[in-house]
């Protein structure tokens, strides 16, 4: 729980001394959760640049409308909240649009639609065909039955437009959600004051202190403190530990099976060539 890595940061901060809720940085000041939050974005940012798994997802979006420009230089457009056909705007519930926790697109992969949605088998079973990717400009070309290429440009993902519906599979960068800081409805006065919630998950299994450690550091730069660089290179070392015990021994497996014996035709042996050659 949140409160967990808020109680470990006071003691490192030496804020606990009177009481675990800390005398500074307690669940009440308004300060404390902008501090959490910026830590849980810093924590987040550190292991996603490390390649975390967990902020790596799919989604998959079907049907887009074939493109409406022939121009070979106009091209197609999705983003969080519209399809863009080259000439007219397509927008939910008519077409899927970009997630709300979508960054950056790492692989595109397209297919062209079978006619159903969702996608049937019975009527067609055809595979994804990845994208290639086009930092610095797509090609032009005649509009074609596929894209063939993307680009990720002013937070939208840009190609060229088909011309048959088409659905796509992204793989794609996300964050977690922020922590909710407050329960003020609208200003009221009536309700209670602004809180960091003790009672909210933190997504990530083990990660207390790690997330300590960025909190930490956030409350020594806000104090001019000389202990906020060893703060954040603890934090860093906590994250790296996470990502060590997680994904990279999973990257990183080797098949346990024996080594087959070799045949007898053009196989080695523990003798050598079997054929002599």
């Amino acid at each position: 729980m949140l409160e967990t890595a808020l109680n470990l940061a006071r003691t490192r901060l030496n804020d606990a001394i009177a009481s675990l809720g800390g005398d500074i940085l307690t669940d009440t000041q308004p300060f404390t959760g902008a501090m959490v939050n910026a830590a849980w974005r810093n924590l987040q940012a550190f292991l996603c640049n490390l390649g975390y798994s967990r902020y790596k997802k799919w989604f998959t979006g079907l049907a887009y409308p074939v493109t409406a420009a022939n121009d070979p230089a106009v091209m197609n457009f999705l983003s969080w909240t519209q399809f863009f056909d080259g000439v007219g705007y397509w927008a939910p519930p008519n077409v899927d649009v970009l997630p709300f926790d979508f960054i950056a697109p790492l692989r595109v992969l397209e297919r062209r639609n079978n006619g159903a949605v969702p996608y049937d088998a019975s009527v067609s079973n055809l595979q994804f065909t990845p994208m290639k990717f086009m930092p610095d400009g797509i090609p032009e070309g005649f509009k074609r039955p596929w894209n063939g290429y993307f680009n990720w440009v002013d937070d939208k993902l840009v190609f060229p437009g088909s011309t048959v519906p088409m659905d796509l599979r992204i793989e794609y960068a996300a964050y977690d959600f922020d922590f909710v800081t407050t329960n003020d409805i609208l200003g009221d006065p009536s309700t209670t004051p602004a809180t960091v919630p003790a009672n909210m998950p933190v997504r990530i299994m083990r990660s207390e202190s790690a997330l300590a450690n960025y909190i930490a550091a956030e409350c020594s730069v806000g104090r001019e403190d000389t202990d906020a660089a060893t703060f954040l290179a603890a934090a860093e070392k906590d994250a790296k530990l996470l990502m060590n015990n997680s994904d990279v021994k999973l990257k990183q497996r080797r098949p346990v099976q024996r080594r087959a014996y070799a045949h007898a035709r053009g196989g080695q042996g523990f003798y050598g060539n079997i054929n002599g050659y």
